[in-house]
């Protein structure tokens, strides 16, 4: 049996034609690095092999398939020494295994920037200013950092992998569905107390009706028995 690791090892990614790096897949089956599908996801929304309606909240819940080690030279990489990280809106971002060794060795080699190529944009990081932004848009900044691996994060690349995060995510989702289902249960009793209600009414309005029937036909009887003294 192919080990699906080793099968991804050996093929490149449609969109970057990269070697795999996070791959995904998508509900139609095509497989891309997750920052690929990110890009497509964002601004085509669809497939870029089949053209498949991408849906919008697949990146919640992304189909991930086993990692691919970073293939780059270890000497230039050095990712076990230490790892870049972008600012998010409530902590920090790390960069990608491909992203990392590109400015791990940008920094080394004693460069002022790097450019990057992340879900389909093209990015400026500047060493100086620690500072990332987009070519096209000056205003899409956020602040960069290199610090050691064990950096508490969110994620990586966008891929949440805090396990706290992810428990306190589940934990009040399952207090919403609880919530609901009480004021579902709440809606059925009043519903019930309505109609047990209602047909108390009915069988009381239809003992009234009955006994107004009973009475008339009494009144009825007792005047056919009088006797007739219109003649008299």
């Amino acid at each position: 049996m192919v080990d699906v690791q080793d099968e991804l090892r050996e093929q490149a990614c449609g969109v970057c034609l990269e070697k795999y790096n996070h791959p995904t897949k998508l509900p139609c089956g095509h497989i891309f690095c997750f920052l690929c599908v990110k890009g497509i996801a964002i601004q085509s929304k669809k497939c870029a092999m089949c053209r498949t309606e991408i849906p919008h909240d697949y990146l919640n819940n992304p189909v991930l398939l086993d990692n691919i080690p970073c293939e780059k030279n270890s000497t230039d990489c050095r990712t076990h020494d230490y790892q870049w990280y972008y600012e998010g809106r409530n902590g920090w971002w790390k960069y990608d295994e491909r992203s990392n060794c590109d400015l791990e060795a940008a920094f080394i080699r004693g460069d002022k920037q790097c450019k990057l190529l992340l879900a389909g944009a093209l990015y400026h990081v500047d060493f100086e200013k620690n500072l990332q932004v987009r070519q096209n848009d000056q205003t899409r900044r956020r602040r960069v950092r290199r610090d050691t691996p064990t950096l508490p994060s969110k994620g990586i690349a966008g891929i949440k992998t805090n396990s706290e995060n992810l428990g306190g995510e589940i934990e009040a989702e399952l207090h919403r569905e609880h919530s609901e289902n009480t004021e579902n249960n709440e809606e059925i009793l009043v519903s019930e107390d309505l109609n047990a209600n209602a047909s108390e009414e009915d069988l009381i309005s239809e003992i009234v009706h009955t006994l107004s029937d009973i009475t008339l036909r009494t009144q009825e009887e007792t005047a056919s028995d009088l006797p007739d003294t219109g003649n008299r």
